[in-house]
């Protein structure tokens, strides 16, 4: 029985053997430099700390249930609670349910591209 597994890239579907973390295409990601390069400034550290608080998971929780855990964009099975406007762009509304919305891995990427073109980020 040969088991197969997802690529640990997010957002990829690719079927790898269950011993292996990536695909081919992803085999030379490194989730580990790229932590270390997001917390590599205080202003890095501070994002990652804020997603760590008890404030922050229960406010996800509440989103995501208020959403029934079900993508706005394309109704998949949502696995990430979005800020609608980022928080690098108002940090003040970080901890407003409003400014939440539930997305599936895809509709994510998407939009976090899109708010990198939009937001300058």
């Amino acid at each position: 029985m040969n088991i197969k597994k997802r690529c640990g890239k997010i957002g990829c579907k690719a079927l790898i053997g269950i011993k292996e973390t990536y695909c081919s295409q992803h085999k030379n990601y490194n989730h580990k430099r790229y932590e270390q390069i997001r917390t590599s400034t205080e202003e890095g550290r501070a994002y990652k700390r804020f997603y760590d608080t008890k404030e922050w998971k229960s406010l996800r929780y509440q989103a995501m249930l208020r959403d029934g855990f079900i993508c706005v964009c394309c109704g998949k099975e949502a696995k990430v609670c979005d800020h609608i406007i980022p928080t690098k762009v108002r940090w003040d509304l970080r901890l407003d349910i409003n400014n939440t919305q539930s997305l599936c891995f895809e509709c994510h990427n998407k939009k976090t591209k899109q708010d990198k073109i939009k937001y300058n980020l």
